[in-house]
């Protein structure tokens, strides 16, 4: 969970800076990677604690890069059509931002396969623990949300009108 909350910090507290359009696209991408290739096993295994099922492996391979640019054209196709190059583009800005950040752990030899499935070596720069996103999810969320808690009251301020002037009602 902690990793998810860092993923999405990292694109929303930047973004709570800037009028960007598309953002809730960009946060989607920023999520999808551990969406499609961590909660599915994690539900399956819930669930097999009380119905038998087939141990189905393999899901890990969502979590890599062509597969995720395969999803986000899937998703981006069912914008209008006038939409769909802007929801493909924040959507891959958000998954490039995910594998990014991920690529910066160490996670002892088990990195990503960042050409997979033409290539099957994995790649990580190691620059921080795997396990580093714990310990600063809990600042990340609080900062992004103080930086969110600000521009809403920026904006709120803009539109009502000032004590001096006149009700327009």
């Amino acid at each position: 969970m902690a990793d998810l909350v860092t993923h999405l910090c990292v694109v929303l507290l930047p973004g709570a800076l800037v009028r960007a359009r598309g953002l809730v696209l960009v946060a989607l991408g920023a999520t999808l990677p551990d969406l499609t290739a961590r909660v599915p096993p994690i539900v399956l295994e819930s669930v097999g604690q009380l119905v038998e099922l087939p141990e189905l492996q393999g899901w890990s391979m969502l979590h890599e890069p062509l597969p995720q640019v395969a999803l986000c054209v899937a998703l981006a196709s069912t914008f209008a059509p006038e939409d769909r190059r802007r929801a493909l583009v924040c959507l891959l800005l958000g998954v490039a931002t995910h594998i990014g950040l991920d690529v910066l752990q160490d996670h002892h030899g088990w990195g990503y396969a960042l050409a997979f499935p033409l290539h099957w070596g994995v790649y990580e720069l190691g620059w921080i623990g795997s396990q580093a996103t714990v310990d600063w999810a809990p600042w990340l969320a609080a900062a992004t949300g103080l930086a969110w808690l600000v521009r809403l009251r920026s904006s709120l301020q803009g539109r009502a009108p000032a004590a001096s002037e006149p009700s327009r009602d």
